[in-house]
């Protein structure tokens, strides 16, 4: 048992470093930048960006060396494929097969005849045609076992030769049969018998090897195929045999199949004539001297120019040799590091909770590789067409915006924008759209409220691209067919933007358990079960749960932290309170009260538990993690000081202070720490008796000095001048709330004031006087 709670805290503790700890950190930064300094393309590092029909922009280009201009890689490889095609296939022709052939024809029919022989020597004068069976039959036998006779007859076929050479005059025509075929083969052997089918050949050229040093190229027509032989053969015994055509069919079974071919295919030469054949394209096109001006400024970049321009690139590269491969991949990363620098320093610097959660950094890490892998892709296939206009830049924007913020979509779209230009070669018209494409989807995401809101950056992700092809287009004066074609490509890529983002969120949402905007917002429907269960069977812990998320949502709204998050923690703070509701004052509709009957201590405890069963029901509806953390925090170290009192008071006068302590941990966030605030500030506003707006303000500023001075809110961001407008904001909610309630500040409610604040000075150690505390607040932006 020991062993196991031991491996279990080692795993926890393996898991808890590899969410947080800074190796995991640095070890994906390093991960990251290395697989994309692999994508850049190398040897390939553009120092100008030009294409085809553009006007060349910079000063007059002289080559520094001589090099040679080599034909553009597409020409090339559809000649090299012309080439392949052309090359006829080689054949060996084996003068030894005619030889081999005549000499088993002319066994094949001599033992036909001493087969007849035989068979006629045993038979009667005038034999039955059963007898003659019979000894057919034994031929057969005997036939099958030798060795002697090449052609394999069946047992029909001896019959029908016995019978018709003893009982008729077949075997009397075996001379002159034998003597046709013989001519026959030699023609067939002649002009040369193929191994394959001649409808088979794309090439009409054949090449004959006739021996290690002599080759012919022929037509195909002019050799014999399996069928021209057959036709032959049909034709020689027809005209032996007139209208006969069982004797002719009994030839030509007997001679065709051993008939072999001579002319036989050699894969081997083929393949390297093959090779040959594409070997001798020609790569290059002329040479650019020493000196020679390449292209002049203005000039417009014909094919002929851009090949003597990729020709430089590459012989400038290639100068540098392998010696340097090192140097240049560092150079690659350093590349990459420089790029990514700016949505890096950003998050670090004001993105406190995204640098320190790894998996976070990994959903943008995800993000970026998908991105950084496509533009690799839509450079090095082989493909035609403006295909760098469909990277999903533009998705990848939409995502960061709705996943973390619009400025940190921002600072990665450009960033994303710079490595897209980087690895297809220093291609700055990419760069220049893919920002403004991205900053357009993030302007209609900015603020997204469902999901099918993405669809509506369609638009916009269209204009942005449309704008820039434009611009370049005119600047370059490209022609309109291709900006055409560009802004073809780019409308595929808006319409297929917010369809991978709306699949990506969901799979990210899932895989790295994230709560974005649209999220919360679809938890913020009181439908959900949780809140509807809520209503039901705590109806005054609901209502005090949504008027804490008007509170929280107002102040976080005011200091500019995430609105939606603190109301819907706040709806979901106390969903615990649910399984006992009868526990808690809102829900005591009756004078009765379940704590009359308990202990002090059983009641505090009966009131903590609320937020671990609150965390069991939350677990058990799958809601995220960030809506969770309010349950606890929302209480963080507070003391249940009215029970803790009582005890004091009726029963152990020195209670332990953790029977009555909630076990945090304390807030954490802006959001947390407001929603901390609107629970204690709203409950307490309910007991108000006659409510004035003075009476509201000295609550808030006693309530908010308290968790102050009990260091509540030590481990959350809020600042003080944060503080003065969230109780500003709770003042102007509460008011409105209790407005039918509220009467103007009387004398007694401002000395109540005046006290309250004399007590907090003495508090916090702010200075005696009421005046000075308040000239103090006011420094602060107090109300």
């Amino acid at each position: 048992m020991a062993e196991q709670t031991q491996n279990e805290q080692k795993k926890q503790g393996f898991l808890h470093a590899l969410q947080y700890g800074l190796a995991a950190r640095i070890a994906l930064g390093a991960f990251v930048i290395v697989v994309i300094a692999l994508l850049f393309p190398t040897g390939l590092e553009y120092e100008y960006e030009y294409r085809e029909g553009d006007v060349w922009v910079e000063e007059d280009l002289i080559a520094p060396f001589g090099f040679s201009i080599f034909r553009d890689p597409a020409v090339i490889e559809e000649e090299q494929k012309k080439a392949a095609a052309g090359t006829p296939l080689s054949f060996d022709r084996l003068p030894q097969i005619e030889r081999a052939m005549q000499d088993t024809l002319g066994r094949t029919f001599d033992y036909l005849l001493r087969a007849t022989e035989q068979v006629s020597s045993r038979l009667p004068r005038n034999p039955r045609h059963t007898q003659v069976i019979a000894m057919a039959d034994s031929v057969v036998r005997a036939a099958s076992r030798s060795s002697s006779f090449p052609a394999k007859f069946s047992q029909r076929a001896w019959r029908y030769w016995l019978t018709g050479s003893i009982e008729g005059d077949l075997r009397r025509s075996i001379p002159s049969v034998r003597e046709r075929t013989r001519q026959a083969i030699a023609r067939i052997y002649e002009r040369g018998y193929l191994d394959r089918e001649k409808a088979q050949f794309r090439h009409p050229v054949l090449a004959i090897r006739i021996d290690s040093t002599t080759e012919l190229r022929r037509p195909v027509k002019d050799y014999y195929d399996h069928i021209d032989v057959a036709s032959l053969l049909q034709r020689v015994y027809g005209d032996v045999f007139g209208g006969d055509s069982t004797r002719v069919e009994f030839f030509f079974t007997l001679v065709y199949p051993l008939l072999k071919p001579n002319i036989v295919y050699n894969n081997e030469q083929t393949q390297f004539a093959i090779q040959a054949a594409i070997n001798n394209v020609m790569l290059t096109d002329g040479i650019v001297k020493e000196n020679e001006r390449i292209i002049s400024r203005h000039e417009r970049i014909t094919p002929g120019l851009k090949s003597k321009l990729d020709s430089y690139t590459r012989a400038k590269n290639d100068r540098r040799g392998d010696d340097n491969i090192v140097l240049r991949f560092l150079g690659r990363v350093g590349h990459t590091a420089a790029i990514l620098f700016l949505p890096v320093i950003y998050i670090f610097l004001f993105r406190k909770r995204i640098i320190d959660d790894n998996s976070r950094l990994l959903l943008i890490s995800v993000i970026i590789l998908l991105i950084a892998f496509l533009a690799y892709l839509t450079f090095t296939l082989p493909v035609t067409g403006p295909v760098q206009y469909l990277i999903i830049v533009p998705t990848a924007a939409m995502l960061m915006t709705i996943i973390f913020d619009s400025r940190v979509a921002f600072y990665t779209t450009v960033s994303i924008s710079f490595l897209v230009g980087a690895l297809r070669g220093n291609e700055y018209m990419i760069i220049l759209a893919s920002i403004l494409a991205g900053s357009m989807a993030i302007y209609t995401v900015r603020d997204v409220k469902n999901r099918s809101q993405i669809f509506r950056s369609l638009s916009f992700i269209f204009i942005g691209y449309a704008f820039a092809i434009l611009v370049n287009g005119l600047q370059r004066s490209v022609d309109a067919e291709e900006m055409a074609l560009e802004g073809a490509y780019a409308l595929a890529n808006a319409v297929l933007s917010p369809v991978f983002t709306f699949g990506l969120l969901i799979f990210f949402e899932r895989v790295f358990r994230i709560s974005t905007d649209l999220t919360l917002l679809e938890l913020s429907d009181f439908n959900h079960p949780l809140l509807r269960d809520l209503s039901s069977r705590a109806p005054g812990t609901f209502h005090h749960s949504i008027v804490m998320g008007s509170l929280a949502e107002a102040a976080a709204t005011a200091i500019g932290a995430n609105a939606i998050l603190a109301r819907v923690g706040a709806y979901y703070h106390d969903i615990g309170k649910m399984l006992e509701p009868e526990c808690f004052v809102e829900n005591q509709l009756g004078s009765q009260n379940i704590h009359d009957t308990l202990e002090p201590r059983q009641s505090a405890r009966k009131i903590i538990d609320h937020v671990a069963r609150g965390i069991e029901l939350a677990r058990e509806h799958h809601l995220p993690d960030r809506i969770i953390d309010f349950i606890p925090a929302h209480h963080g170290t507070t003391l249940v000081s009215y029970f803790y009192e009582k005890e004091k008071t009726h029963g152990d006068s020195d209670p332990l202070l953790e029977d009555f302590q909630y076990h945090g941990p304390k807030p954490y966030s802006k959001e947390t720490g407001i929603v901390m605030l609107a629970d204690t500030i709203e409950a307490a506003t309910r007991a108000i008796e006659e409510p004035t707006i003075e009476k509201i303000r000295v609550l808030i500023e006693k309530i908010v000095t308290k968790r102050l001075a009990d260091g509540e809110l030590e481990e959350c961001d809020l600042t003080f001048r944060e503080i003065s407008i969230v109780k500003h904001s709770f003042l102007n909610i509460l008011t409105g709330i209790h407005h039918s309630r509220i009467k103007y500040p009387s004398e007694e409610d401002a000395a109540a004031a005046k006290k309250i604040a004399e007590r907090t000075a003495k508090l916090l150690n702010l200075p005696s006087t009421t005046d000075a505390l308040m000239e103090r607040m006011k420094k602060l932006d107090t109300f």
